[in-house]
């Protein structure tokens, strides 16, 4: 199972029907190839494919194929998004235009949680996706990630770009922020957190009270903020393939 996300690739090996933990590997500077090698050549070939979520583009598609064909002999299932599947039904109007990962995510977040929920994926993109009881998609917000929204200004507002982390510290005792940095980083959690009380006020008007479900690389330094009851699924897009997966028809 593999979910190849804009700035990391993340994977799981399945026995039995159960997932392996989920471990990451940054995509940076080196080739994918390069990194395949160094996190699967220990990996056994797997017995039941390669599943794979990919919203990293064509380019990465391709590499990730030819390295699976080359070390593995296997040709890798790319998963796409659908109308309705697994008890989910699409909410977009072009249901090709909700991303794989979130459509996995809402997947995985309604066989792991009953009752209406907002699932919220916080990675290179932040992204909030309604989900009723019933497993019907309300739709969807999406903003710039924390690092996204943080680089933004560093790289783009002349006055800002000098300021980098080596020259403040954080300050973690004070709602304000004290030096530019640290105003940037606060201003930024709180917009997240702002986003979600909206998204969530909005909907107990309406009389109702969504659970939270939180994935994503950026939900650690959100933790801290978070008044709300919520639940943490780091794996909670290959939770929704291994759903797919393992599907009586596949």
């Amino acid at each position: 199972m593999v979910d190849m996300g804009n700035s990391s690739i993340k994977w799981a090996t399945q026995t039995q029907k159960w997932l392996s933990p989920q471990q990451s590997k940054l995509y940076q500077n080196d080739s994918l190839d390069n990194i395949l090698t160094q996190i699967w050549r220990t990996i056994d070939v797997p017995s039941g494919g390669v599943w794979i979520s990919n919203v990293a583009g064509p380019q990465k598609a391709v590499d990730l194929t030819r390295w699976v064909k080359k070390h593995w002999g296997l040709e890798p299932t790319f998963l796409k998004t659908s109308r309705q599947t697994c008890g989910i039904k699409n909410g977009y109007d072009n249901p090709q235009q909700l991303g794989i990962d979130r459509w996995l995510a809402l997947i995985g977040a309604h066989h792991l949680q009953k009752g209406m929920l907002c699932v919220v994926d916080c990675g290179t993109a932040i992204t909030v996706d309604i989900l009723s009881a019933n497993g019907h998609h309300q739709g969807g917000l999406i903003i710039p990630g924390i690092t996204a929204m943080n680089r933004a200004l560093l790289t783009d507002t002349y006055a800002l770009s000098a300021v980098t982390k080596s020259l403040v510290k954080s300050d973690e005792k004070h709602f304000l922020a004290r030096n530019t940095h640290t105003g940037i980083e606060k201003g930024t959690l709180y917009t997240v957190i702002g986003l979600l009380k909206y998204v969530t006020n909005t909907l107990k008007k309406s009389g109702n009270s969504p659970a939270l479900l939180l994935t994503g690389g950026g939900v650690p330094v959100l933790e801290p903020l978070l008044q709300s009851p919520y639940q943490y699924v780091p794996d909670l897009v290959l939770q929704g393939l291994k759903i797919i997966v393992n599907q009586p028809s596949l």
